[in-house]
């Protein structure tokens, strides 16, 4: 089975979010496209809203969509949440199967500062979700030991060490666009699933940042 994880804060999760995962499914022939919200994330100033409310944001998106799920992995621990951590449990859960991790540009290219991370670039075969404002050029030059793979047709890319592949994101939404858009009371339909935003204003999220 080929399996792709997709981890994130998704503090909201939104239709990027949810159109990539998607096309990258169908692009590389995914059998399974996992999303694990983040813990307590190591990178990124405490989050107010509770990981349990953000992982229930991603189980409603995702309700009813094949080949979709959302790991609870990371928000049950009480420990900070280190990919390279995480990786290591899930190859023990999947440790007959083809593995991939999703990541967004931004996040790939300060991947340096990462727990362990060229030993995590070795566990997993990434795949690099674009950005318009994060140059893929200059990822390339930053990690030049790196081979970066570009997904130009829809194939079954093999798992490869110290690679990854480039995915060419279609919608360039952020989960702090959002964010910023609830705060001023403008409306998010559209930007993220009804459910979710329905989840959203009903427990008024965001509106004290």
């Amino acid at each position: 089975m080929r399996i792709a994880f997709f981890g994130g804060t998704f503090n909201p999760i939104h239709i990027g979010h949810l159109i990539s995962a998607i096309e990258i499914k169908e692009y590389f022939l995914i059998d399974k496209f996992v999303f694990i919200p983040t813990g307590i994330p190591p990178h990124k100033k405490i989050i107010d809203l509770s990981a349990k409310d953000r992982y229930d944001m991603v189980a409603l998106s995702v309700a009813g969509l094949e080949g979709f799920e959302v790991s609870d992995i990371e928000i049950n621990s009480k420990e900070i949440s280190y990919t390279v951590d995480t990786i290591d449990l899930l190859k023990k859960q999947y440790k007959n199967d083809e593995l991939f991790y999703c990541i967004g540009a931004d996040a790939f290219l300060s991947i340096d500062t990462w727990k362990g991370y060229r030993e995590l670039l070795n566990k997993i075969t990434f795949i690099i979700i674009t950005r318009p404002k994060y140059s893929i050029e200059q990822i390339k030059l930053k990690y030049n030991w790196i081979k970066f793979i570009e997904a130009k047709k829809i194939a079954k890319y093999p798992p490869r060490h110290q690679s990854a592949y480039i995915y060419y994101r279609k919608i360039d939404i952020s989960s702090s666009q959002i964010r910023k858009r609830v705060k001023e009371k403008k409306t998010i339909r559209y930007f993220v699933p009804y459910d979710v935003e329905k989840m959203i204003l009903e427990k008024r999220f965001y509106l004290n940042e």
